[in-house]
């Protein structure tokens, strides 16, 4: 296991929220609401009351709005600030991931059990234009999903993600919007971070253990164990998860030798 870390050199504010590829490339907000990135050269001066921040590709960013209240709470901008797209993408958002031209969003239970939204759906996907082309419990005929742990991107056009009320691991092909389900394997139920890298999906943070790695490999079936002492992680791709720090961050990488 290898890990890399990564100082944002603030002075006098500490990190609210990062999101970061499996590259170390970042954005930020900070405890002073000022967005600090390493793939933007100009400042964003962006108005308060943002809570989540990622980029979305070389020329657009994702913001969330901490007000729930509103019906649009959601902004595709450019890198100098100006808004191209608003929408609303629901309430009680644990994850965002980013693939191609679809944005990825799971929901906590409070979103699911509450206000409609597509936060109801478990699982939703959006197109770049903000308009949600899939949920997951309005599509599913099975057990719904009433609270989703964690989405991790499998390739350039699948999504795999599971969570309470149906603990299957569930496959979302983004370009036909079909679902193939896999039967989870007891040591892997109830993670809260999930990334992929080959045939292996890696699980951290499941209900029987907080802090080791769990490696399903898809062609063998085979589930590995790594130990480590991390709690509180954030997962991207290939393989590679994180720990934000007050101004810091780290890459961690369990398999550093697949």
């Amino acid at each position: 296991m290898t890990t890399t870390t990564i100082n944002l050199n603030l002075t006098g504010e500490k990190i609210q929220y990062l999101s970061t590829d499996y590259l170390g490339n970042f954005i930020a907000l900070t405890s002073q609401y000022n967005i600090v990135s390493s793939v933007i050269d100009a400042p964003l001066d962006l108005r308060p009351g943002i809570k989540i921040i990622k980029i979305i590709n070389e020329e657009r960013i994702l913001v969330v709005l901490t007000d729930s209240d509103l019906i649009e709470n959601a902004l595709i901008i450019d890198y100098q600030g100006n808004t191209l797209v608003k929408f609303s993408i629901g309430t009680y958002i644990n994850d965002i991931i980013i693939n191609g031209k679809k944005i990825i969003v799971s929901y906590y239970d409070q979103g699911v059990l509450g206000t409609k939204g597509p936060n109801n759906d478990a699982l939703a996907v959006f197109n770049l234009n903000g308009k949600q082309i899939f949920g997951f419990n309005s599509s599913t005929l099975g057990q719904k999903l009433i609270d989703c742990y964690c989405t991790a991107n499998l390739g350039n056009s699948k999504v795999v993600f599971n969570g309470y009320g149906n603990f299957s691991l569930q496959e979302l092909d983004l370009n036909t919007l079909k679902l193939t389900a896999y039967e989870t394997p007891d040591l892997c139920i109830g993670a809260t971070s999930l990334s992929t890298k080959a045939n292996n999906l890696i699980f951290h943070s499941t209900y029987k253990d907080k802090t080791s790695f769990f490696v399903w490999n898809l062609q063998s079936n085979e589930v590995k164990k790594i130990p480590s002492e991390f709690k509180n992680i954030n997962a991207t791709d290939h393989g590679i998860f994180y720990k934000v720090y007050r101004k810091s961050f780290m890459l961690i990488d369990p398999l550093e030798y697949i």
